[in-house]
């Protein structure tokens, strides 16, 4: 009768140390001791990359010494409209870099003398419109900057977020 006794209690007594070795020791469900296992993990938002630009001139017109330039944002892509002088009939504009940190796309925009060496340009500033894009995957950059470059050096014409 001790031996069934003993088996019994030892049966018993082998299920709930079975059933403590299988929990996970808080007694209780996942979020009773701090560990979440049914929320998965956020994936981390991937930085904005630059993936190609391309530019437009359109035809130069007499004017003023005009500089000025805006940025839009038209899906992850960066448009920058923009006026740059040039010295003479002669000049256009072109693309002169486009450099993008991880945070801040700059745009370099120059005016220069498209002229052959013995055609006549006109004498008078003109204004040369311009449409830049920049294309981008995984959204717009924060900061755009936009500068021009008259043959003297950059300046500034546009710091902006977008």
């Amino acid at each position: 009768m001790k031996r069934r006794t003993l088996l019994g209690t030892l049966g018993t007594t082998g299920i709930v140390t079975l059933t403590g070795c299988l929990s996970d020791g808080g007694g209780g469900t996942p979020s009773d001791n701090g560990t979440a296992t049914d929320t998965p993990t956020p994936m981390p938002t991937p930085a904005p990359t630059l993936t190609g630009s391309g530019f437009q001139v359109d035809s130069p017109q007499s004017g003023t010494q005009a500089d000025s330039a805006t940025a839009t944002v038209d899906g992850t892509d960066v448009v920058v409209d923009g006026r740059i002088q040039g010295d003479n009939g002669c000049y256009t504009g072109e693309l002169d870099s486009v450099n993008y940190d991880g945070d801040r796309l700059t745009v370099a925009v120059r005016a220069v003398d498209d002229s052959d060496p013995d055609e006549m340009c006109t004498d008078a500033i003109v204004e040369i419109d311009y449409t830049a894009t920049v294309e981008f995957a995984n959204g717009p950059p924060a900061t755009v900057v936009v500068t021009h470059d008259h043959g003297d050096g950059p300046e500034t014409v546009l710091t902006t977020s977008p």
